[in-house]
């Protein structure tokens, strides 16, 4: 749904940004989908490559998502191979989650996807622009 060039916020950075954002993750949801891959697994995966194994509720604050969910959204990614679980030796309550290797290699092709969608949302920039506008978004959100 193309807003009128006219609307009221057009002129303005956060209304800009808001959308670009939308167009951004509906090209993610895109490639992901045609690609036959869930985004919430990428969630999980990327979480657990970059910053570590953990226990099913510190994933959980990490990618903000609710712990119940959590569990069936592991034991899905569980059964596919692309992580494990094991009992934390400190507290046998808890269950600590580490990526597999299928899980790293999944999570690749993933990268792969959501770098084809930043390709076609930058598509109408050069590369010099492209370079600016990512200078400017980390200058904005304090990277």
């Amino acid at each position: 749904m193309k807003k009128s060039p006219n609307h009221r916020l057009s002129d303005q950075v956060l209304f800009a940004l808001g959308r670009a954002s939308q167009h951004a993750q509906r090209l993610v949801r895109q490639h992901m989908t045609e690609g036959g891959v869930r985004t919430l697994h990428y969630h999980v995966l990327a979480s657990l490559a970059d910053d570590g194994e953990a226990v099913q509720a510190t994933l959980a604050d990490r990618i903000g998502m609710d712990r119940s969910d959590l569990v069936t959204l592991l034991d899905e990614l569980e059964e596919l191979k692309m992580l494990a679980r094991r009992v934390d030796a400190a507290d046998r309550r808890r269950k600590i989650v580490a990526i597999t290797p299928a899980g790293e290699q999944h999570l690749e092709d993933m990268d792969r996807l959501i770098l084809g969608a930043e390709a076609d949302l930058l598509q109408p920039l050069t590369a010099a622009e492209r370079k600016t506008l990512l200078s400017l978004l980390r200058r904005v959100s304090g990277d």
